[in-house]
């Protein structure tokens, strides 16, 4: 699912996944849903990025924006699995980091040894829907209580955004 689709966001695509939860609850079938934020690898290839010394996002410079890497959303499912019992019938919402679009660029210049300046795009350069999900990210944003969940998953090695850029960075120059 996704992070905030609980909450009657009028995102096109949040609200359709809110209706599939409803569904899977009142279908009974034992489950646990999982619901992650927008995810780090949204950005595209950190390489490029710093190549072309911009980021853009249509959000604003000094708005934090939950996030997290696809890994530790695959390692909190496997601990799921692991406490299956513990979980069912919750729906638990995932975020490893939430930088602002100004700490994003920083990071990726620090990662990538290259300034990396921000600039806040307009929405009309998106799709209606994506236009609605940022302005939600803009004005509300995922609301993911990050410290309790990383504590209820300590098990799970989260990444920060800052760790995941100089990884990506670093393994793109190693090939």
């Amino acid at each position: 699912s996704v992070a905030g689709a609980d909450r009657s966001t009028g995102i096109p695509h949040f609200e359709s996944k809110a209706r599939i939860e409803q569904q899977l609850r009142a279908s009974h079938i034992p489950h646990t849903i999982v619901a992650p934020t927008y995810f780090y690898e949204n950005l595209g290839d950190p390489a490029q990025i710093v190549a072309g010394g911009e980021l853009a996002l249509p959000i604003s410079a000094s708005r934090p924006l939950q996030q997290v890497a696809v890994a530790d959303l695959g390692a909190l499912v496997a601990a799921l699995l692991g406490r299956r019992e513990d979980f069912l019938g919750q729906r638990v919402e995932v975020a490893g980091d939430q930088p602002t679009p100004q700490q994003m660029a920083d990071a990726l210049s620090a990662a990538g040894n290259r300034n990396v300046d921000y600039r806040q795009i307009d929405f009309d350069t998106r799709s209606s829907d994506i236009v609605v999900m940022y302005r939600y990210l803009e004005q509300t944003g995922y609301q993911v209580d990050i410290p309790t969940l990383h504590s209820r998953f300590s098990e799970v090695q989260w990444t920060n955004f800052a760790d995941w850029a100089r990884q990506r960075l670093t393994s793109r120059r190693s090939e």
